[in-house]
Parts: C-alpha cells; structure tokens; sequence
C-alpha cells in the first residue's frame, strides 16, 4: 500500500443527557458517510461497466473514503484517488491496511484538490462520485477541476460524474429522517436532513444532523452543515463542452436508463476530445 501524499430537533432532557458536537463536513462524512452508505453498490457497478470497456488505470477524484475506490482495486483496477480532507483520507487508508496486499499494491491515495494537483501519469477513465462535483461552489472551480481532469486523461479517455436533478419545487426547512443504523460499538445513529436552496446563486444548504444514543441514556447530536451548487442539465452539457469533453451518454439512473426531466440523478460519460 501507498501511502496518502501530498499533490498538486428537540428533545425532551428530563431523564437524558445531551452533547451537541458540530463536525465540517468532511470529518462527519468520515465518521458516519460509511454507515448508510457501505452495502450501497448500484453506483459502484455502474462504474465498474465503464472501467470494462476502457480498462485502467483509473482515477477518482474526490475519493472520500474510498467507498468506490476499494472495489475498483478489488476488482484488478489500478486507481488513484485524490481528495483534500485528511480525515476522509485517515479513514481511507485505515480500510486498505485491512484488504489483501495485492488490493493495496494497486491503490494509490493522493491528498489534493482535483482542480490542480499534478500527477506523474495519464488514466483511461476518470470518475467523480455522486454529488461530489456539487461541492465546486463556482463556475471557475468546476471549469478548472474538469480541465484538469481533462490533462490527466489519455487521448480517447472517458470521464464520468453523477448529480442529483434539481427540484426546485421541493418544500424546504422540512427535517427529513433518512434511516436508523445500529453500530457494531452498540450505539444507535438516527440521520436526519434540512435543505434550503438560494436560486438567486443556484446553490443549497444541506444540514445533517446525527442523533447518537448509547445504552447509558446518553444522548449526542452532531451536526454537519455544507453547501452545494446544483447544475441544471443544459448547464452540465455546456460546461463539459467547454472544458474539453464530447458528452456521449446521459442516463437518469444507475441501471442506463435515460434521463427524463423528472429523474432524480442526471449521469454523464464524456470522452476527451481530441
């Protein structure tokens, strides 16, 4: 194994204690992202069908914590992974130092920004996983992350990232339970969302909030806000026209279906232009 280097709600408190904790956003993702998300594969094949028609080597950027990393490298990928969080990396590299020595020869973890780090080789596919795009808050971060992207791509290579379709009728400040998890510590993790969108910028503001109860009555809530800019299709397809890149594919969902005005993801595969 390589490894990571630097690039270029209210409760009723009566019989119960409370901590209130506020995590940045990559920290949280670090520590709680996995527990939703670790048996989640419809992306991961998806993915894994594109790397079968280019072969690797493969790079992802924003790799996080190497949810999708991990089964690429399983699967026989030589990939890298970059991403600036050194809690999200932490986290990445602990799950690799548990995978077979061969797995681990074949990941490469670069702690960098997608938009300028620098590395020593060219990949014949390039991924940005789900959302992560959304966390380039201007025009010119999204420009400069796919123009690179673009450099670091073999002549022909594929490029591929997944958003949610915006859906600017949904309620806003509505606190939104996304799922109950027991952990293997024993502690009950309850997820829950608020979002609001400012269209005047075209960006919204998530807020996780986390409900952590233990056998003991403890109670903890750890909050986690962050803000997106959301891209409109038409939007997308210019974008990756101006940065270098023939869009080939659109789909609406994981399994290739095509992308209708009420899909809930909008999913592009562009080739480098030559």
């Amino acid at each position: 194994m390589r490894t990571p280097r630097k690039g270029e709600s209210s409760f009723d408190t009566s019989d119960t204690s409370i901590d209130v904790e506020n995590l940045d956003l990559y920290e949280a993702s670090a520590k709680y992202y996995d527990i939703w998300h670790e048996d989640y594969q419809e992306d991961v094949r998806f993915y894994l069908k594109l790397a079968e028609r280019t072969g690797g080597p493969i790079l992802e950027g924003m790799s996080g914590t190497g949810r999708i990393l991990l089964p690429f490298a399983r699967a026989g990928y030589e990939i890298t992974g970059v991403d600036r969080s050194t809690a999200m990396m932490d986290n990445c590299a602990t799950k690799l130092y548990l995978e077979d020595p061969d797995v681990q020869q074949r990941v490469d973890m670069i702690q960098g920004d997608i938009r300028d780090v620098k590395l020593d080789r060219k990949f014949k596919l390039a991924i940005i996983p789900y959302n992560s795009f959304l966390h380039l808050l201007e025009v010119k971060d999204q420009e400069m992350a796919l123009s690179n992207i673009r450099e670091h791509l073999e002549d022909g290579g594929l490029f591929a990232f997944v958003v949610f379709s915006p859906r600017l009728d949904r309620p806003e400040h509505l606190l939104r339970h996304r799922g109950t998890r027991l952990t293997k510590q024993g502690e009950i993790i309850s997820w829950f969302e608020s979002q609001i969108f400012d269209q005047p910028s075209q960006k919204t503001m998530v807020t996780y909030f986390y409900d952590i109860s233990r056998q003991d009555g403890t109670l903890r809530r750890v909050t986690s806000v962050f803000t997106l800019r959301y891209l409109f299709h038409r939007e997308a397809l210019e974008l990756l026209d101006r940065c270098g890149f023939d869009v080939l594919e659109v789909y609406g969902d994981y399994e290739g279906g095509p992308y209708k005005a009420t899909s809930e993801l909008m999913m592009f595969v562009a080739r480098k232009k030559g």
